[in-house]
């Protein structure tokens, strides 16, 4: 599987709430930053992965923004399958 393959994979477990912990959430973010760090891809995702911490309150994303954002990333990229 390729990166973008993998990322979008990825993404829908997030979407699916397969898994939505702050470690699954980690590797993504790392996911990205060493296979996809001078892509369009990187550009969509990078301040909201940073910023997802679900208990954290504003500024933090909780949940509902972080599935909202990679619902939009894999239209963007592939279409959503929403759960």
């Amino acid at each position: 599987m390729n990166p973008e393959e993998e990322i979008l994979k990825m993404a829908q477990t997030f979407i699916s709430g397969e898994d939505r912990s702050m470690a699954f959430v980690g590797k993504m973010e790392s996911f990205v930053l060493t296979y996809l760090l001078d892509s369009e891809m990187f550009d969509f995702l990078a301040e909201g992965i940073s910023l997802y911490r679900p208990w954290a309150g504003s500024p933090y994303w909780s949940e509902s923004d972080m599935q909202q954002l990679l619902c939009a990333f894999t239209q963007e990229f592939n279409g959503c399958q929403d759960s």
